[in-house]
């Protein structure tokens, strides 16, 4: 559902659209909005599994006798925390969004008002996104140093993982702050549209 769209309905011949119109516009936003929650906890859905699988491979060559200096490579485990903290902010986020517009099937400008803030949701957990990865470049370079200092990496071998980590680093940043800019104007729009409903 386009801004476009909602845009030429709401300004429609005397801007008094037909019964028939607004039913078919609130079953598209509300089409939308169970769309968009199905997308968001896929990819929560994925993200967790993929996380958990470097902490159950800790787990197991720990477990296995394999060599891990808690006191000298702790690093790691601050590195694998960043991701899970945020991913329990997002859930929270994204269930108190559910609780605060569970009535978004009622009508057209409560599921405009459900759009906008999942939108603003969205915005959000790019800047969270954005903070994490700025603060994960640190404790990259600590694992780094730390793998050092247990002779499990040689110093070329370091700076290779330092240079592609920087790159990965800073290319997701990129991508992410691409993301959050294109929510920006559909934000300003419902805000228009929702302020235009009441």
């Amino acid at each position: 559902m386009s801004y476009d769209e909602l845009q030429n309905l709401w300004k429609s011949p005397g801007n008094r659209p037909t019964a028939a119109d607004l039913e078919r516009q609130r079953q598209a936003l509300v089409a939308t909005l169970r769309r968009q929650h199905r997308v968001f906890y896929c990819w929560m859905a994925l993200a967790m599994t993929l996380l958990a699988l470097p902490v159950v491979g800790l787990a197991d060559h720990t477990l296995r006798g394999g060599q891990f200096a808690l006191g000298r490579e702790w690093g790691v485990l601050l590195l694998l925390a960043l991701p899970w903290i945020a991913a329990v902010v997002f859930i929270r986020r994204q269930l108190r969004h559910r609780r605060a517009h569970s009535g978004y099937e009622q009508s057209v400008s409560q599921s405009v008002r459900a759009m906008l803030d999942a939108n603003q949701a969205a915005q959000q957990r790019a800047r969270i996104m954005q903070v994490l990865l700025a603060l994960s470049a640190p404790v990259m370079a600590l694992c780094i140093w730390q793998l050092q200092a247990v002779d499990k990496t040689r110093p070329h071998e370091a700076a290779s993982l330092a240079t592609v980590m920087t790159m990965l680093i800073a290319t997701s940043w990129g991508g992410i702050w691409w993301k959050r800019r294109r929510l920006i104007p559909e934000e300003k729009r419902l805000a228009s549209l929702l302020t235009d409903l009441a």
